[in-house]
């Protein structure tokens, strides 16, 4: 019908405005190849489908985010102090008075509590430190996967299922077994890590304009912390309300898991199901290698030739992971001192974390301006000497019961701290990596986040069995960002580092821009020969 193709229907104008693409899907018969009149103007039945398909996954992106937030909070708040109170119930307790390595201002001075082994406030760190050694192994094979072959999607369904049957099962055994909740607990990290790989390799792909895939990633961002926080106020509120009308007590880790499965799977169902779709293989796995071998071979061919031609990316690189590995474990470490030193319930730790993540909004905020006025590199480092402050002085003065109102203080100063770190250190890292090589440079920052998330929880799970005061663990993690600190000053002159990255930038795209002449005159040549031969 060739006045429905020239003028569209309203029905069908509205449909294709929505995204949905109705007039390219049998509401009427049209040619593939013939163009569709949207706006008054002529587009392509693939551009269409194309934009559908980009709006179906910014809101599986959207809903996916939303999920995440969730886990996080529940997983960081509820479930980690109900895992610490279990395992200190089951914990068998000797005397150690005459022992040394303990403080007057431990909790457990002259005890000695141990269950299957460690003690019970080790049981987090250990599960974060696992988490981190298995996670730094999978996360090549799982590159490799998402990029050698068209199982990406499928992939991002089953890690997300994984999530959500894990935390169910975790559910239903944490209160007659604690052990078997700790290693589901472990198999939800591995899982979770798994399935961030896959989500952010959608990223990239979302849109191609560079500015929009900026906006995506701030409203990603909003969508996630906005979850974590509507989640953390509800869950404090329900639980307030409880204490006050003085009923029997709530189990907050199940209540916060029964709410985190519903959500998942609403949420993940949607997104798996319906909006993201499924992609090709975007590089075939090289010569001499498989596809287990692929991502390793990937990683150590990027860092080469990071450690040759980009002295400023590698030392970036050096620092990020020593800054990830402490503030992606400070929660686990916070908790568990709270708990354990603090005597905070699972409603009180909820309100510090809920502190932190608000005043992480002025944070961001507040670094954004240092930046301006310095540059990343100096804003950074302000970021880690607020770090190292805050947390050695939340050792010396958080020390006993009754000082939740102290803790809430320093709550706020982390919240600073943790806002201002995370935009400073990516866009550090964005303005010092050369354009038209960001997929495979991000691939490597998440990476060099991922190395080293093992080693502060060790080193707290060392020094709590050995016997010392966690007042010590606390304060190892300030190392870690001194370490990091030291490392920005072998950067160098920023400016310096930025014309870098474009000089390699211009030199990329002059190479490409002589190989296309040269490929053009080839053919050119070609073609006369082959004329020559026909004369």
């Amino acid at each position: 019908d060739n006045s429905n193709t020239n003028h569209p229907s309203q029905e069908e104008e509205l449909s294709l405005l929505c995204g949905v693409g109705v007039a390219c899907y049998g509401c009427s018969p049209r040619l593939d190849d013939e163009d569709i009149i949207q706006n008054g103007e002529s587009v392509k039945p693939a551009t269409l489908e194309k934009q559908r398909r980009q709006i179906d996954e910014v809101l599986g992106w959207s809903l996916d985010a939303s999920a995440r937030g969730v886990i996080l909070m529940a997983t960081a708040v509820f479930v980690s102090t109900e895992l610490l109170r279990l395992a200190k119930e089951a914990s068998v307790c000797v005397d150690s008075s005459e022992e040394g390595g303990g403080d007057e201002d431990d909790s457990e001075q002259g005890e000695d509590c141990r269950v299957h082994g460690m003690r019970p406030t080790s049981v987090l760190t250990n599960i974060v430190t696992i988490t981190g050694l298995l996670s730094a192994f999978i996360m090549p094979l799982v590159g490799s996967i998402v990029d050698h072959t068209d199982h990406r999607r499928a992939v991002g369904s089953i890690s997300a299922a994984a999530i959500t049957v894990f935390i169910l099962v975790q559910m239903f055994v944490m209160e007659e077994h604690w052990l078997t909740a700790a290693i589901l607990q472990i198999l939800v990290s591995v899982a979770y890590t798994v399935h961030l790989t896959v989500v952010y390799a959608y990223f990239p792909e979302l849109t191609s304009d560079h500015d929009e895939l900026t906006r995506l990633a701030a409203q990603f961002t909003g969508v996630q912390y906005g979850s974590s926080v509507a989640f953390l106020v509800m869950m404090v509120m329900i639980l307030e309300a409880v204490n006050q009308k003085e009923e029997e007590e709530i189990n907050s880790a199940f209540l916060a898991q029964e709410v985190v499965v519903i959500i998942c799977c609403i949420f993940f169902g949607t997104s798996w199901i319906k909006l993201f779709h499924k992609r090709p293989a975007t590089q075939n796995v090289p010569e001499n290698a498989s596809l287990v071998t692929a991502g390793f071979r990937k990683i150590y061919k990027t860092g080469r030739s990071i450690l040759k031609d980009h002295d400023a990316i590698k030392w970036v690189l050096l620092s990020v992971a020593f800054t990830e590995a402490a503030t992606t474990t400070f929660s686990t470490i916070a908790i568990t001192y709270m708990t354990e030193q603090l005597g905070f319930e699972p409603q009180e730790n909820g309100i510090a974390i809920l502190i932190l993540l608000l005043f992480s909004v002025p944070g961001a905020q507040i670094a954004t301006r240092i930046t301006r006025i310095f540059n990343p590199i100096r804003s950074l480092q302000a970021c880690l000497c607020l770090w190292m402050v805050t947390i050695s002085l939340a050792a010396v003065f958080l020390k006993h019961d009754g000082q939740q109102s102290l803790a809430y203080m320093f709550a706020c100063l982390w919240g600073l701290s943790l806002g201002a770190t995370f935009p400073t250190e990516k866009t550090l890292y964005v303005t010092v990596i050369p354009r038209g090589q960001e997929a495979e440079l991000m691939g490597t920052y998440i990476c060099a986040c991922q190395v080293l998330s093992w080693l502060p929880p060790l080193v707290f799970s060392m020094l709590n069995e050995a016997g010392y005061s966690m007042r010590l663990g606390v304060t190892s993690l300030a190392l870690f960002m001194l370490i990091s600190f030291l490392i920005l000053f072998l950067v160098g002159d920023y400016e310096e580092a930025v014309a870098h990255a474009k000089a390699v930038d211009e030199l990329q795209r002059q190479l490409s821009s002589d190989g296309f002449k040269a490929s053009k005159t080839e053919g050119h040549q070609h073609e006369d020969s082959h004329y020559r031969e026909m004369d």
